[in-house]
Parts: structure tokens; sequence; C-alpha cells
């Protein structure tokens, strides 16, 4: 097999949070293909969510769209798709519009509010992870 047929390996990262950016990121002088997988097509700088969330603050101040951040990365792309599965045996990610074959899987998708199996405090204490989270508290304020 000559160098011109070899192909490089190809990493996939499920999720454009802090986690799956700076993995692709991290990647960026790897001899590498890197698809970065988000539903999303921005990354949220969550820690300013409050900020959002009590009105000092605009939605659009604290997403940035991930193509912008990783544009000048020759060896990344990003798709704007919802991963519906993955399967370990054939190394591939099925999304809504297409299956995406891997040599690699990051899964870096993020948490959820966890009530410690007290679900009647959700509506007591609503989550803040979303720009949905904030804009809805704030309304409420």
């Amino acid at each position: 097999m000559s160098n011109a047929s070899k192909q490089r390996p190809h990493v996939v990262v499920v999720g454009g949070g802090f986690a799956g950016l700076q993995v692709t990121r991290d990647l960026r002088k790897v001899d590498v293909s890197v698809t970065l997988l988000d539903r999303r097509n921005f990354h949220l700088f969550q820690p300013l969510l409050y900020q959002v969330a009590t009105g000092e603050l605009s939605p659009a101040n604290i997403a940035t769209p991930l193509r912008g951040i990783l544009r000048k990365q020759k060896n990344a792309r990003v798709v704007l798709e919802e991963v519906t599965s993955i399967s370990l045996d054939s190394n591939e990610v099925y999304t809504t519009d297409s299956v995406i074959a891997f040599d690699y899987l990051v899964v870096a998708t993020g948490a959820i509010h966890h009530y410690f199996g007290r679900e009647e405090w959700r509506p007591l204490a609503p989550g803040l992870k979303t720009i949905e989270n904030a804009t809805e508290i704030r309304r409420q304020i």
C-alpha cells in the first residue's frame, strides 16, 4: 500500500462542549481527520449562563459558532446532526441523516440535571445548563 492510498485515522468527537472542543483542538497537530458532531451549531460558555438568566448578558454573548472556533483547523470539520446511536462493533456513529465511520471515538456529551431520586424538586430547582434554561429563568424573574 502506497502512502498516497493510506488514509489518516478518523476521530469522531460527539459533543461540542468544553471537553469535545478541547479534544478537537488538541488534535490539530496530529495526523488525523477529526469530525466534531453536535446537534447545535454553537459552543456555549456555561459559566456565564447565570448572567443570561439575570439579564446581564444576551445569549449571543456566550454562544460562539463551532465552525468559527475551528475555522483555521485544517484537519477538523463540524457536522451539525443529532447522534441517535453508536455501533462499537462496526465503528459507526448513526445520526438523524447519516452514518459516520470512525477509527477512534470520543463521547463528550456533557451532563444532565440530577435530583438524587427526588423528582419533586425539579419544579423548585430549575436547571441552568442551556440557553433555554437561562431564558426561562429570566422570564420568571
